[in-house]
């Protein structure tokens, strides 16, 4: 019996799909890299501010409770940390956090 990749086959059901169901999967696909970049960037600025803090990962674990391996899972963008876990890291590493514009966006709406 032959096998076919996911690809091959998802291509053959795409070909079906309607132009609305088109463009709402173009929709989704664009605000899950959106999200997805943002959890990357989230994990990076925390590596960083852990890494000037002078801290190691189980260090930073110790002083907040969680555990290392989830700090590990978010510094590399595949957590999704809650509000008290953001909390818990800007405290441990002297930080606060802060909302602010978007790099070339300097309109707000409340």
């Amino acid at each position: 019996m032959a096998t076919r990749s996911f690809r091959d086959l998802a291509t053959k059901n795409r070909e079906k799909w309607s132009p609305s169901t088109h463009n709402l999967a173009q929709r989704l696909s664009a605000q899950l890299e959106a999200e997805t970049t943002a959890q990357e960037a989230l994990g990076r600025q925390l590596a960083e501010a852990r890494k000037l803090a002078h801290l190691t990962q189980p260090q930073l674990a110790q002083q907040t409770g969680l555990q290392q391996a989830d700090i590990s899972r978010i510094e590399h963008g595949l957590g999704n940390p809650t509000r008290d876990t953001l909390l818990k890291l800007a405290d441990a590493l002297g930080m606060e956090i802060v909302l602010r514009p978007k790099e070339g966006e300097t309109k707000v709406q409340i």
